[in-house]
């Protein structure tokens, strides 16, 4: 007979996330369970970094069906629309340069140095061999 393991639900951070959308981790039947209760939302994994990244791609793809169907959403989709809206534009600020920050010339951005200036850096298409 297997063993399940039982733990109690903690709160873990969700990646992006201002405090809006809490996410409670826990384990069940020997797999992680990780879920957001204010969407009603839940994921498991075999880790608690994949049940977490199952989690984050499951609210990105709730989001999209969301926006695409927004005319058709009932108050609940509406309003989960709203939270997801809000965490989607803190992930879309936290991935983007900001206009005021300069970026560095290419010649400052050489071996580790670019890795450990803090700065994005623009993706420039390969060249050819």
């Amino acid at each position: 007979m297997k063993r399940t393991i039982k733990s109690a639900a903690r709160e873990v951070p969700l990646p992006f996330s201002d405090g809006l959308l809490s996410a409670k981790l826990w384990q069940a039947h020997n797999r992680f369970v990780v879920g957001v209760p204010e969407l009603g939302l839940s994921c498991y994994g075999n880790s608690e970094t994949e049940a977490s990244f199952r989690l984050f791609t499951t609210l990105i793809k709730y989001y999209r069906q969301l926006k695409a169907f927004k005319d058709r959403l009932n108050e609940k989709g509406r309003k989960d629309l709203v939270v997801l809206t809000r965490w989607m534009e803190c992930i879309e600020d936290r991935i983007t340069a900001s206009p005021e920050v300069e970026e560095p010339a290419p010649a400052q951005l050489s071996g580790l140095a670019a890795g450990r200036t803090g700065r994005l850096l623009m993706m420039t298409p390969r060249l050819s061999r």
